[in-house]
């Protein structure tokens, strides 16, 4: 049982590490490759942002839509420090029928929940 309980706890500080590697912001969703890798791709203009592309942290290979728009539902706020690292508000959560993953991005890092 000891074994399985040091696993865990391995696993869960490798992925507590996990960050974005990289914030890109483009014009268009046709300029968002298919694979993301560690990097978020943010659609508009900076002011105003439209969507947000991640790929999911945990490792499924599924890609989070994120929108930004306050014109539709859900809606997520996203801020950009002085030194180009993100945060979005509130925290993301994929659902039944996926990973099941739920967590946040703060400045770049990925917290889990």
């Amino acid at each position: 049982m000891r074994f399985f309980a040091a696993i865990k706890l391995w696993w869960r500080s490798v992925r507590r590490r996990l960050r974005i590697r990289r914030v890109v912001f483009v014009a268009s969703t046709s300029l968002v490759p298919r694979s993301l890798g560690k990097d978020l791709y943010v659609v508009g203009p900076r002011t105003t942002p439209k969507w947000a592309f991640l790929q999911c942290p945990c490792g499924c290979g599924d890609r989070i839509d994120v929108n930004l728009s306050r014109s539709r539902q859900p809606s997520w706020e996203l801020h950009v420090d002085h030194d180009g690292r993100i945060t979005l508000n509130p925290s993301l959560w994929r659902p039944v029928g996926t990973c099941r993953s739920h967590f946040w991005i703060r400045q770049n890092h990925v917290v889990w929940v």
